[in-house]
């Protein structure tokens, strides 16, 4: 389920740098899985997120977890079609990762569609200048208390670098729709980039809101 488009609208930042800029916390990485499957519906977040938490509980208890949706290419309307390069990436504490390497070979059912997960590769993450988050968890369905809800988000991290608000998208939440926009900054400082990668910002980290990658 998406959303229409909005125009880009660019955030003025006047933060002071805090100690994000220090390296703290565990680290993390990257770990994709293969996958193969046939179709999935296109906002499938939500029952990805339940048919993970399923197979391995840990993940449901761990605020530190985040996963994105499957890259997989468009079968028309609702429906994507899980390819060859299709994955399932998660981010993780390095903790974690023992654990997640369990999960090779299950089988998913994610919206009642059969998903099975091959091997997985982890990766660290990268000090990327840019920085791009495809969604971040709107607190409220309105593009200008999202800009100010971004400041402040940016705020606590101390990041004061300017950010772009784009394209606004809907996704099925456990109470209901959630609102989203996607997020950009450039010009990070490599610890500020790592130190977003593994905070993110906002809520529903498990559906795939609020997670950096990097950007060309």
């Amino acid at each position: 389920m998406g959303g229409p488009s909005a125009p880009l609208t660019a955030v003025d930042r006047s933060a002071r740098l805090s100690d994000v800029d220090k390296p703290t916390g565990p680290s993390h990485v990257d770990m994709a899985f293969a996958v193969s499957g046939d179709e999935l519906p296109r906002d499938h977040s939500l029952a990805l997120w339940q048919a993970l938490v399923q197979a391995a509980p840990w993940i449901g208890d761990d605020d530190a977890v985040a996963v994105l949706p499957i890259r997989a290419a468009s079968a028309g309307g609702d429906r994507l079609v899980v390819h060859r390069r299709s994955r399932l990436l998660m981010r993780l504490p390095e903790a974690r990762v023992e654990a997640a390497l369990a999960l090779s070979g299950r089988r998913l059912e994610v919206a009642d569609a059969p998903l099975t997960l091959g091997d997985a590769k982890t990766r660290p993450l990268v000090a990327h200048a840019t920085l791009y988050a495809h969604r971040v968890a709107a607190e409220r369905d309105d593009e200008e208390r999202f800009v100010k809800q971004a400041e402040r988000e940016l705020d606590r991290l101390g990041v004061r670098n300017d950010c772009i608000v784009g394209r606004r998208t809907l996704t099925r939440g456990p109470a209901g729709v959630l609102a989203g926009y996607s997020l950009m900054l450039a010009d990070l400082p490599a610890r500020q980039s790592l130190a977003l990668q593994v905070a993110g910002i906002g809520a529903h980290r498990g559906l795939g809101f609020g997670i950096f990658v990097g950007h060309k």
